[in-house]
């Protein structure tokens, strides 16, 4: 019995100890944290995104919630759990809704719509000299792409999703690259498991690791934390109303940039205004206009496999893009339907934030899309 107990206990170290190794810690924080939720910033390692030290308010549009969503669209929305629904036009509110105990106040995770904050950290970089043109290889800042076929990648391969590596995004295991980005405890572990499967540049595929690879590069290029990039670039001049989080890898070493920055909803929406004012705020150009062009124009030279490699018409850098009823608008979205919408036609900001479940999709899009574009096109009375 005393050998027995003795075999256990030494087993349980053993255990104990391969889950802080770099191949296994993601099951040790599973184990901790939970199943992944917009409200993750309460269990996982997070940096602060302070508030502006000038927070710029909204101001209420004269019909401020006057409109009505038609009972249809309403259902959907209602049915979709949504916790926020917030729409603004010409720079100010035109409505503003919540559900189930959130309110203005209140953090919500924004999954994989953080990825386009990274694009306009990017976009920045290339702007000051940084990064010397989006053609340059990411392997000129990071070593693991410099050999064995990563060095054709580019920059702009990365944020249009056609890196051409084994990144499976459709992989949801216990040991895929999505778990070990997600709850890993180093994500420079993440891209060393990314290698070469096909030539970049030529076929779109979602890869959440292209973006953690712009992450580590911004990273190194501007000698900052993403979030204290943030922080500075974005959120002091835009006047944030309340303090952000970025969610962390599980050792504090780097934001996973795939993912994960939590903020209320009317500083979402500053980050779609600051699109549809073509980088500038207040009369400060944050992000060159051409760049913002440029992220919002699809990237048509790739070509989409699930579509008979039709060129890409709903992806540019990091940012979607939805064409419904002739009316075009760029997206930045997230898991569980975490939404930030430009309306450019109709000079609006629509933010959608919620626990929706994730189903087919009509053209890479979930089809709530279709249905929360109807609704703010019904309150601006179209």
């Amino acid at each position: 019995m005393k050998k027995t107990l003795l075999v256990i206990c030494g087993l349980l170290v053993l255990l104990v100890g391969l889950s802080y190794t770099p191949q296994l810690s993601h099951l040790r924080n599973f184990a901790i944290w939970g199943v992944h939720s917009i409200h993750d910033y309460r269990t996982h390692p997070v940096r602060s995104i302070p508030p502006s030290d000038k927070p710029q308010p909204w101001p209420y549009d004269s019909l401020y919630n006057r409109g009505a969503i038609p009972d249809s669209l309403m259902a959907i929305i209602d049915s979709n759990d949504t916790h926020a629904f917030l729409l603004i036009r010409h720079g100010r509110i035109v409505y503003e809704r919540y559900w189930d105990g959130y309110d203005s106040l209140r953090l919500s995770g924004s999954f994989s719509a953080a990825k386009s904050i990274i694009s306009l950290l990017v976009g920045i970089a290339l702007d000051e000299g940084r990064i010397r043109s989006l053609e340059q290889p990411a392997g000129d800042f990071l070593p693991h792409f410099r050999t064995n076929g990563l060095e054709k990648i580019r920059i702009k391969d990365l944020l249009t999703m056609s890196s051409g590596t084994n990144y499976d995004e459709g992989d949801k295991g216990y040991f895929s690259m999505n778990a070990s980005g997600y709850y890993g405890d180093n994500e420079e572990y993440l891209i060393s498991r990314m290698a070469y499967k096909e030539d970049p540049g030529v076929y779109w595929s979602y890869r959440s690791g292209d973006t953690q690879v712009l992450g580590l590069i911004v990273e190194k290029v501007f000698g900052k934390s993403i979030s204290a990039l943030v922080a500075e670039r974005f959120m002091q001049p835009m006047g944030a109303e309340k303090e952000s989080l970025w969610l962390l890898d599980g050792g504090s070493n780097h934001e996973k940039a795939f993912c994960c920055f939590n903020g209320i909803a009317r500083d979402y929406a500053r980050f779609g205004q600051l699109v549809l004012n073509g980088g500038k705020w207040g009369g400060k150009q944050i992000v060159s206009e051409s760049y913002v062009k440029a992220a919002v124009s699809p990237a048509s030279h790739l070509k989409d496999r699930t579509e008979n490699d039709a060129p890409v018409d709903y992806y540019g850098y990091q940012y979607w893009i939805v064409n419904h009823r002739g009316v075009t608008s760029y997206a930045m979205n997230g898991l569980f339907g975490q939404y930030v919408f430009m309306i450019p036609e109709k000079d609006a900001v629509l933010v959608r934030l919620g626990e929706s479940k994730v189903v087919k999709p009509i053209h890479h899009h979930q089809p709530e899309v279709y249905s929360y574009i109807d609704a703010a096109l019904a309150l601006m009375g179209e």
